[in-house]
């Protein structure tokens, strides 16, 4: 199912229309905003997992749940006498839990969680109201308050500060889009490495507006951001736009250098309570790298993909991870580390590792700039073959690219099957609004004249 994105004041796109299809081409010179948009939709996208509620609720939750037991166990073993505390602590932990709960059991049970959310909204508050005697209570206890009972109380009160913004005067649905809106500027952030959104507008003064056709609207100026979403599970219909799993591929140069980038992010001056460490490595490389160690159940979706990409005319090999997380080129038996591989090896390589660990499965979104970097011609026509068979088998395809062989690929298989043409949705960069209803043939044409004028204008000079 195709559909249409509006882009407004973000990045060089000050007022655009897209087509997002089952194979998507972001096609067009440097500098137009391909990998830009590409980066904002995987940002939304990201968010929209039906996890998302979950993950963000679980660890939230999880955080404070740790934080009331210390705390409950800290009191028990100074004797204090604050019985009636305890109990409202504990029956708050019961709350908090039956909220995970419902946010696990999928959004299809908005009614449970508009019975959960404003009880437990009632029952925060009041021990808020109760902080101030709370602490009296325990002067008058003991002597001295130790640095680890001070340190919970302030983690407890900024804990149950979060919790209460998140779920205060809301029903279930304005609560799931709060945390929507939060991951996604978070996403934002993150794969884009900006301090600010701000950052990301074409115009200071001016709002930035995202909107998908089904999903929902996205709006931020300085120092605001709101977003309004349409439910699946109201509409059936927009169901298909949830995805299993949302994946960003760049650079192999980053599966080269994974284990040293990892350490960054472990690093202690990355670990400080501030909310957002901005490291220089994207959001969706350490995404990817976390969910690529986990082992799914399950055959995998698209194995004749994965015995191409590996077979002796392709790549001869595999990349493969190791239990510690560890990735190498495996070859004739022999397994040589991913940094002293080819960077072709591990553009394909990945991709393939994907497959094999069943993390592209049918339904998934994938995203992947520049697939052409690093490949001979006749591997970035293997690349397209392989991209453009997974959105035949059910992948949402994404590509940025400004690759004429992978569009004269997609020109011939066209021309050759001509019933897949309602399976691409081609973009030219920088987009304007006339381009959306030229035919395939016309579209394609001024992408490849534009991007192969700098060989043809030297193959002219060549003659003189």
């Amino acid at each position: 199912m195709n559909f249409k994105v509006e882009i407004k004041n973000i990045g060089k796109l000050a007022d655009s229309e897209l087509r997002i299809g089952r194979f998507t081409v972001f096609a067009g010179p440097n500098n137009t905003g391909k990998s830009f948009v590409s980066k904002l939709l995987y940002s939304l996208y990201h968010a929209m997992r039906e996890d998302y509620a979950e993950n963000h609720i679980c660890n939230l939750t999880q955080s404070l749940s740790k934080t009331l037991n210390y705390l409950i166990q800290t009191i028990r073993d100074e004797n204090l006498p604050l019985h009636s505390f305890v109990e409202e602590i504990k029956v708050l932990e019961q709350r908090i839990e039956a909220l995970e709960n419902g946010v696990r059991s999928g959004r299809g049970d908005i009614e449970e969680l508009d019975k959960i959310i404003p009880e437990l909204s009632d029952r925060v508050e009041n021990i808020q109201k109760r902080f101030p005697d709370m602490r009296s209570s325990l002067k008058q206890e003991i002597s001295h308050f130790s640095y680890s009972l001070v340190e919970t109380l302030e983690t407890l009160e900024e804990s149950l500060d979060e919790l209460q913004k998140s779920i205060h005067d809301k029903n279930a649905e304005a609560f799931v889009a709060f945390i929507t809106k939060g991951i996604i500027k978070r996403n934002l952030i993150q794969n884009f490495q900006v301090e600010n959104l701000s950052e990301l507008m074409s115009k200071e003064g001016e709002p930035a507006n995202v909107e998908v056709e089904g999903l929902g609207k996205f709006q931020f100026s300085t120092g605001e951001t709101s977003f309004d979403m349409e439910f699946a599970d109201k509409n059936p219909e927009l169901r298909y736009l949830l995805y299993s799993r949302v994946i960003y591929l760049e650079s192999p140069a980053y599966w080269k250098l994974k284990n040293a980038l990892e350490n960054l992010r472990l690093d202690p001056k990355h670990l400080s309570n501030r909310r957002e460490q901005l490291s220089g490595i994207p959001g969706y490389f350490y995404d990817l790298a976390s969910i690529i160690k986990i082992k799914f159940s399950e055959d995998i979706a698209f194995p004749d993909l994965y015995k191409r990409l590996t077979s002796k005319n392709v790549l001869g090999g595999k990349i493969v991870i190791s239990e510690t997380g560890d990735l190498s080129f495996q070859e004739n038996g022999r397994n040589f580390s991913l940094p002293v591989t080819a960077m072709g090896i591990a553009n394909l390589g990945i991709l393939a590792l994907l497959i094999d660990r069943k993390i592209l499965d049918k339904g998934a979104f994938l995203f992947i700039d520049e697939p052409e970097a690093h490949l001979h011609p006749a591997w970035q026509v293997i690349m397209a073959e392989t991209l453009f068979d997974l959105s035949r088998q059910g992948v949402k395809v994404v590509i940025a690219t400004h690759s004429a062989d992978i569009l004269k690929w997609l020109e011939v298989h066209v021309k050759k099957n001509p019933d897949d043409e309602q399976l691409v949705a081609l973009n030219q960069f920088p987009p304007n609004g006339h381009e959306v209803d030229e035919d395939f043939e016309t579209r394609i044409a001024k992408i490849k004249q534009e991007l192969t004028k700098p060989f043809s204008d030297l193959y002219l000079e060549g003659l003189l």
